[in-house]
């Protein structure tokens, strides 16, 4: 992928007496984010996933220390290729940023590189700093940083979704607002019947691929849209994601032509994900729907 930018900033002002944390080395191993965590005192690995509306434990992590945990209520989780009975995780204490957090209703999930999944509900307590190029992150508590001021890409809450949803210009053709998700490992996921309303398909050729999510593996069709817009950045050949032809997934709504028309509510379009955001700093304010992208220093 290649890239052209307007707009380089990596460092944000902020009050001299702000409430920061260290700079946390992250892995980004497959396009995940894992950072370093304790578990009631064990140590692993966790992965970042904004894209989850709530916090999941390895059933790997709950098959070994099954005594130090309270199972809770019975709820269905639903992944972008399905869904599956799983009962909640009460009673666990989860150490990151130099902190210990107390984390009850816990989803039990099939994680294969870290035993935690660090969902929305925890970043809307703070905003998050990802400087993706140097592979480390931090946060910054709400009243330490004014993003509304610095904000240079439009993002909202999707309709019916905690989930926020950022504008995107796809090659001109049309305007997407795509869920943003970190814990996406694919550029740009979106549904078929998108991507076959433009003839995308036709015009820029596939390959086949899978998929694999929290619940199972799908079959996909990937693509290179030849220019993506988000904000001031400008992305060219940019890998989107379909699903296989007979596919079901959860993923996205019908895209909006370019008409002008203006909607009280947006829904989710699609998902942006890793080989995008793996260019920039990427700033965001869950909490107040405010996000800025920029690129490290030289």
């Amino acid at each position: 992928m290649r890239f052209m930018i307007s707009v380089f900033i990596l460092t944000l002002p902020m009050d001299a007496s702000a409430a920061v944390s260290e700079w946390v080395p992250f892995n980004s191993d497959g396009g995940h984010i894992s950072i370093p965590v304790t578990v009631n005192g064990v140590e692993t690995r966790a992965l970042l996933d904004s894209g989850a509306a709530g916090n999941g434990i390895s059933e790997r992590f709950l098959a070994r220390h099954e005594s130090e945990y309270k199972r809770g209520q019975q709820v269905i989780v639903a992944g972008i290729a399905g869904k599956r009975k799983v009962r909640l995780i009460n009673g666990l204490e989860i150490g990151m940023f130099g902190a210990e957090f107390d984390v009850d209703q816990m989803m039990p999930i099939r994680l294969r590189s870290a035993d935690v999944l660090i969902g929305l509900g925890f970043f809307n307590n703070f905003i998050l700093q990802i400087d993706y190029p140097n592979s480390q992150l931090r946060i910054v508590t709400h009243d330490s940083l004014k993003l509304k001021k610095l904000a240079n890409v439009r993002m909202k809450k999707a309709a019916g979704s905690p989930q926020p949803i950022v504008k995107a210009d796809m090659n001109g053709e049309a305007i997407l607002w795509l869920t943003l998700d970190t814990g996406n490992n694919s550029g740009i996921l979106i549904p078929r019947r998108s991507a076959t309303r433009f003839d995308w398909l036709e015009k820029y050729g596939t390959t086949k691929s899978l998929v694999a999510g929290v619940t199972m593996i799908t079959d996909v069709e990937k693509f290179n849209l030849p220019e993506l817009t988000i904000g001031p950045m400008v992305l060219e050949n940019v890998i989107v994601i379909v699903p296989g032809e007979g596919e079901s997934t959860n993923v996205g709504k019908d895209v909006r032509a370019k008409t002008g028309t203006r909607l009280k509510q947006i829904s989710s379009d699609g998902i942006l994900g890793y080989d995008v955001l793996k260019h920039f700093v990427v700033t965001i304010d869950y909490k107040h729907s405010y996000l800025h992208l920029g690129v490290p220093a030289e």
